[in-house]
């Protein structure tokens, strides 16, 4: 057995550690690295999804009572649950749009005009 095997394996130098942990240091401030770690990025398109298949089942629950239900006015329950499941995905991309995660962090990051 060769005596640089038996020795086990390598550590990095003091002055090794320093250049790696300045290069992560750097890697970490870089702006892909906090694009990544956009908290609205996760989970935008899961609430993209949402909302559009809750607006399109209002808007399918809407012409179903339009189309079978209207002439005999029959099951006007369905005219207000329509109403509200088109209107709720419009409300909720307005205060999305306003106040949510991804405007606050553009605002936070933003640089300050002197």
């Amino acid at each position: 057995m060769e005596p640089a095997a038996a020795a086990g394996p390598l550590k990095p130098s003091h002055h090794e550690h320093h250049h790696a942990a300045a290069f992560h240091a750097a890697a970490a401030e870089t702006p892909s690295a906090t694009a990544r770690a956009s908290p609205c990025s996760s989970t935008l398109p899961a609430t993209a999804a949402s909302l559009v298949a809750v607006g399109l089942g209002g808007a399918a629950l809407l012409v179903w009572w339009a189309l079978a239900f209207h002439p005999a006015n029959a099951r006007l329950w369905m005219v207000p649950a329509g109403l509200v499941l088109l209107g709720t995905p419009i409300l909720a991309w307005i205060s999305l749009y306003a106040s949510g995660p991804c405007g606050a962090a553009a605002v936070r990051e933003a640089p300050a005009r002197a």
